[in-house]
């Protein structure tokens, strides 16, 4: 929906066009122009035996005129996460960040371009999409349509959790790219479940629109969500833990900000105890053991035994293997 408001923006475009571009059906592309007409002023008129799509002459697009030190920020900051995000390669957006970092870069006078070739080579993102995500392109597009038009999505989905592949009627709400797993997720309320969850794209099987519409809530908001439930890549309910660091591992605490919860309850030289509430579950006791040995749970007092069981079980494993 978001390219083909970008498309009319750059002129009239035929239904033929459209068809061919987004690889639909007529139907397809004529409910999402009734749709973009609800919000914006889209005139259908016909040419020969083609109809035609336009802005009314009313709305005329006009791009904002940037010094070269705003296009310089444009493009540092798009290719420090290049390798992230819905503009990762093997995204379905991938074509069009490239468009853009080669429209910035060519608008720019030479000398600007060379100290930015420069910067590049030292600016960019640890992380790296772990999966390529171009042949789900057409999913991802019709998952936002429907989040867009609120209207329920039958899927047949892979749970990893059980390894079966079941049925679930669902309404989307957000498409987001997940950092942490370095993979897209779907944020939707599950019927079968009852609550809001995350689903992965790619384990999506099958994916069948329905006429029914809903009503998201209306203080849903998808960064307050993924705060609230979600930590380290692993969505589950909020609970409030603290942790205290010992040695090297203190010093790094006291630097770095792992959750917008997070604050210091204690600080001695040799520790530090911080207090957060994130998402219980995988990513947590994760985060937990990544740090290990120098670090031990003070609350609450079931993941304080569940990575004691852990240590007891990991040990008991390497013994086995000595012996």
């Amino acid at each position: 929906m978001v390219e083909l408001l970008l498309l009319l923006t750059d002129g009239s475009r035929s239904q033929r066009e459209l068809i061919k571009h987004f690889g639909v059906d007529r139907k397809t592309i004529k409910r999402a122009i009734d749709a973009l007409s609800l919000h914006y002023q889209i005139v259908e008129e016909p040419d020969g035996r083609e109809i035609r799509y336009r802005f009314s002459d009313d709305y005329k697009f006009v791009p904002p005129t940037l010094t070269p030190s705003e296009l310089a920020t444009l493009l540092l900051a798009q290719e420090s996460i290049a390798a992230t995000g819905l503009s990762a390669f093997g995204s379905p957006f991938a074509e069009h960040a490239r468009r853009l970092l080669m429209k910035v870069r060519i608008s720019l006078p030479a000398p600007l371009q060379a100290k930015l070739d420069a910067l590049a080579s030292v600016f960019g993102s640890a992380a790296v999409a772990a999966k390529d995500f171009a042949p789900h392109a057409a999913t991802v597009d019709r998952l936002t349509n429907a989040a867009m038009e609120q209207r329920q999505v039958r899927l047949r989905y892979h749970s990893l959790t059980d390894d079966k592949i079941k049925e679930r009627l669902i309404d989307p709400y957000s498409v987001y790219f997940d950092p942490d797993g370095a993979t897209l997720k779907l944020i939707a309320y599950d019927y079968l479940r009852h609550d809001i969850i995350p689903f992965s794209i790619d384990h999506i099987k099958t994916l069948h629109d329905t006429d029914t519409h809903f009503t998201r809530p209306p203080d849903f908001n998808l960064h307050h969500y993924l705060t609230e439930r979600c930590f380290n890549g692993i969505h589950g309910e909020p609970i409030t833990v603290r942790l205290r660091a010992h040695n090297m591992t203190a010093r790094i605490f006291r630097e770095r900000v792992f959750h917008p919860s997070q604050h210091v309850v204690e600080d001695t030289p040799n520790t530090v105890t911080i207090e957060m509430r994130v998402a219980r579950g995988r990513g947590l006791v994760r985060f937990i053991l990544s740090w290990s040995p120098d670090i031990e749970v003070i609350k609450p007092e079931e993941l304080l035994c569940e990575i004691a069981d852990l240590h007891r079980q990991s040990l008991a494993r390497m013994v086995d293997v000595a012996k």
